[in-house]
């Protein structure tokens, strides 16, 4: 009896795994990884964050926007995005001996943590949202303050349409004589530039020569567009050989 007792407990415990594997399904991953296009992570975080880096990457899910690149060869930095706060939106959760608020120019509460050589995480708030950035290999203040330039840079509000329109723009550019300097404004995006992630913003206003409005890779693309033959001219707004 024990023996087929024990067989009968072995052939319903295998029953019960293999039943509770059949009902248990993966958990979907919330990222979307975004490579180099900042409007694919913009687009499902629902805002942007145009900081002027080089070699990055992005990933995003609903309500969090993700930027890594390089401090310099030896270290990088994860910055994050949030519009809410959770508690740890680094997702770091090792305990630093270090954790303290300090504050840094303009006034802004900054919270690290680490030791007493680095710093690994900082978090801070502002009227924009709320950051964190991240660095296994460890930040200096002079990481934070450089990090926080960058952010301030990115989160200026600029030319907006309510605070500077393009007719604005147009007088801005006029000369001595009265001549106002040709202003491309398109009536057409390229598709081209659409594809590849550039924005219709950042694609209007580099051709009234300011680019503060795009990322380095939309720089870029866009110079590139216009060095395969794209014609720039007001004539037929930037459409090229589309």
């Amino acid at each position: 009896m024990k023996k087929i007792f024990f067989v009968t407990l072995l052939a319903f415990s295998a029953a019960f795994v293999f039943n509770f594997n059949q009902k248990t399904s993966a958990i979907p991953n919330p990222w979307i990884d975004c490579g180099e296009n900042i409007y694919c992570g913009a687009k499902k975080a629902g805002f942007n964050l145009p900081v002027r880096v080089e070699n990055y990457s992005v990933r995003a899910m609903e309500n969090l926007l993700e930027i890594n690149f390089p401090i310099d060869k030896k270290r990088e930095v994860c910055l994050r995005k949030s519009q809410t706060y959770d508690g740890n939106l680094s997702g770091v959760y090792e305990n630093y001996p270090v954790n303290k608020t300090i504050i840094i120019k303009d006034g802004i509460p900054f919270n690290i943590r680490g030791d007493k050589k680095k710093i690994f995480v900082a978090n801070f708030a502002a009227e924009s949202g709320y950051y964190s950035f991240y660095s296994k290999q460890g930040m200096t203040m002079k990481d934070i303050n450089y990090f926080y330039d960058l952010l301030a840079e990115a989160e200026t509000p600029r030319y907006t349409e309510d605070a500077k329109t393009i007719e604005q723009l147009q007088d801005s550019r006029r000369d001595k004589s009265g001549i106002v300097e040709p202003v491309y404004t398109q009536d057409c995006f390229p598709r081209t530039l659409q594809k590849k992630g550039v924005t219709k913003n950042c694609f209007e206003r580099i051709n009234l020569g300011d680019d503060s409005f795009c990322s380095l890779s939309e720089v870029k693309m866009i110079k590139e567009y216009y060095k395969k033959g794209y014609k720039k001219d007001p004539l037929n707004n930037g459409k090229g050989k589309i």
